[in-house]
């Protein structure tokens, strides 16, 4: 489970004492048997623990809910107690010793499990029973690999799966039992319930399953085509599918989250049409980068911008070479949004913790990827991929390990390419200083002058150079501050675009692209203005704005127009929303704006720049009911100009127009 690993997992290791980290033994193996609930939310652990190595104690870790009923160990007698982080047992001798522990405790509520308080933690609800791994539901020493058998029981009408290789189920006595081993030493298991519907596909010795809501039931043969169609792509390019199963699992709470041999789904995102695309195969993928080769997480996470960039990216690819610039564009967009004070070296992102982390774990890693395929090409580049998978299945890896196999691949020292794109914050500036037809003895050639920011990088940058008779595609390497080019052709250049179709890390210029949502929520200067006297409009204009922004936002008293250089978010209803903005009168005009959003749906939200080039982002409801609703769409949409919705419900979204390029040159006929 790679989301909550990241948050959880350091934690429960964190927490061990100094006499814990110190302990050598080593859980091997665990025999679980579990009872659970979901109407009384009890649950009932029987753990048989397999514990080898030298030393006299162990520390394992247990949540605070789960309490220690009893406890017996094969051999001479040991002690137990119970501290802040778990159990801790001691005078356990030398070579092996079994455990056996039998805990009882009540699951929170699904009120007490909020995404505001980092990810999700276990929870049981009417509607669905969710024990991640490492979240101490059942004692573990928090190491990343272990062994187990788990037995998972539930009253009917309740059905349970869990990670693991399923071998068994019965339903009898009105209780669902189901069993799951792991196949290989790998991460604690997690356990999940709910008033399932299940739905079975065997596909070429696979085993396909839908564990739905009932309403959710007739998508449940679209899911299991789908799933088995992205398994077969990616078995084709990385390897063989490393499990004999993959489940999909509706959530009550609105998540994504993906597991070993199995992703588990906000039932209300589950009928949304981008998640038989893109969504599922993100999560698919998973399976290969993330939980069958293991994030090294000390020394950085490279798998969820790989996962974007060979799934989300690689479908807008198939789809047409407008979807995949849209997408590369959308990540320049976000990247450029970044302020400095939020930047980071791509080798410390860890997991997507914020919206400033996202842009950087997934967009600028899925943008470095690509540049190291246009690099290699393409066949070192899948021979890199396959070679990571043979060499690191079920097994951890680094970046460091990421660059051996790449290296091996294209028979080329990567050293320069990894350390200037992964160790260093920021991302360069391009600039187009000077163009000109002809050059030396080459009468129709064009001499380009190209400057890039510090710290000085080796910049692979494509060119596009327009005559009378087509466009030729050139390449120039960048290893300087400034350096000239002279670009042959034979015939009468027209124009000269640098990188015009967003193949490369680097900062957008203005003019180059259409302001976003993100140029305001990802700001830490950014204030808030709400025009509105409705002392409801104000509250909930405040909500949204924690979440747009994801923090408390400073509020502006005073009038909006003595604003100056700083981004703004206005919240408010729609007629005092217009009554602000046109008011001031200062903004950059896009044309646009009165076509795509006066008079459409319940609300809308748009940004625009002011004459000194900062950003103003407005969201405009007709009533507090009509801005409540967009509580939680409305962040999933920071990498667009606007976004018109009707209720809850998108209608109308996109970017500005942008009309040309400070990267561009077109020479006098």
């Amino acid at each position: 489970m790679r989301w909550i690993r990241a948050f959880i997992l350091p934690i429960l290791i964190i927490g061990l004492t100094a006499d814990a980290a110190a302990d050598t033994k080593r859980v091997t193996h665990h025999e679980i048997k579990v009872r659970l609930d979901p109407k009384t939310r009890t649950l009932e652990v029987e753990s048989r623990i397999s514990i080898d190595g030298a030393g006299d104690a162990v520390t394992l870790g247990l949540a605070p809910w789960m309490a220690l009923v009893a406890v017996q160990a094969n051999g001479p007698a040991i002690e137990v107690e119970r501290v802040d982080q778990g159990l801790r047992f001691t005078d356990l001798g030398n070579g092996r010793r079994v455990l056996e522990v039998t805990l009882r405790g009540t699951i929170p509520a699904l009120e007490q499990s909020d995404e505001r308080n980092g990810p999700w933690g276990p929870f049981a609800d009417l509607q669905g029973v969710y024990l991640p791994a490492h979240s101490g539901w059942m004692p573990t020493d928090g190491q990343d690999f272990l062994s187990y058998d788990l037995t998972v029981e539930v009253p009917a009408p309740y059905r349970a799966v869990a990670t693991g290789r399923l071998v068994d189920e019965q339903l009898e006595d009105e209780t669902y039992r189901a069993s799951f081993v792991s196949d290989h030493p790998t991460e604690a298991p997690s356990v999940f319930a709910g008033p399932y519907t299940i739905t079975e596909r065997k596909r070429d010795g696979l085993r396909l399953r839908t564990y739905f809501h009932s309403e959710l039931a007739p998508l449940a043969d679209a899911y299991l085509e789908a799933s088995a169609t992205h398994i077969d792509r990616y078995a084709e390019l990385i390897g063989p599918y490393p499990g004999e199963a993959f489940h999909i699992v509706s959530a009550p709470i609105p998540v994504g989250l993906g597991f070993s041999n199995l992703t588990y789904v906000g039932r209300r995102v589950l009928p949304l049409p981008f998640m038989l695309g893109r969504s599922l195969a993100h999560e698919i993928l998973h399976v290969w980068w993330g939980n069958g080769v293991v994030v090294d997480y000390a020394r950085g996470n490279w798998a969820e911008g790989l996962t974007t960039y060979l799934a989300d990216y690689a479908l807008a690819e198939a789809r047409s070479a407008q979807a995949a610039r849209e997408m590369r564009l959308g990540w320049l967009q976000n990247i450029t949004a970044l302020p400095e004070d939020r930047d980071m070296p791509v080798a410390r992102f860890t997991a997507k913790r914020h919206d400033a982390a996202q842009v950087i774990g997934y967009d600028k890693v899925a943008l470095i990827f690509h540049m190291l395929k246009a690099e290699l090409g393409e066949k070192a580049f899948r021979d890199g991929l396959r070679r990571l998978w043979q060499e690191r299945r079920f097994n951890v890896a680094a970046w460091s390990d990421l660059r051996d196999v790449f290296e091996a691949a294209s028979a080329r020292d990567l050293k320069w390419f990894f350390a200037q794109w992964l160790e260093r914050s920021g991302t360069p500036r391009v600039e187009l200083i000077e163009a000109s037809r002809g050059g030396g003895d080459v009468d129709r050639g064009v001499t380009l002058r190209v400057r890039q920011s510090e710290p000085i990088r080796r910049i692979r940058l494509p060119v596009l150079v327009e005559t009378v008779d087509g466009t030729r595609q050139h390449e120039i390497r960048l290893e300087q501050a400034e350096q000239s080019f002279l670009l042959p052709s034979d015939d009468r250049p027209l124009a000269v675009r640098i990188d015009p179709d967003f193949h490369v890390l680097r900062m957008l210029l203005p003019g180059e692209s259409p302001p976003i949502l993100r140029d305001v929520t990802l700001s830490t200067d950014a204030v808030l203005v709400v025009p509105s006297s409705n002392r409801t409009v104000g509250q909930t204009a405040y909500q949204l704005a924690e979440r747009l922004l994801q923090r408390s936002p400073s509020i502006h008293e005073g009038a909006a127009g003595d604003i100056e250089g700083r981004p703004v978010l206005v919240i408010g209803t729609t007629d005092d929303v217009e009554g602000l903005r046109n008011g001031l009168g200062s903004f950059r005009h896009v044309p646009e704006v009165a076509a795509k959003l006066d008079g459409q749906g319940t609300a809308r939200a748009w940004v625009e720049r002011q004459g000194d080039g900062s950003p103003w982002l407005f969201v405009a409801a007709d009533n507090a009911a009509a801005l409540t609703d967009i509580l939680r769409p409305l962040p999933h949409y920071r990498s667009r100009s606007f976004v018109v919705f009707d209720g809850s419900k998108t209608i109308d979204k996109g970017l500005w127009e942008v009309r040309s390029s400070p990267l561009s040159h077109r020479f006098d006929p």
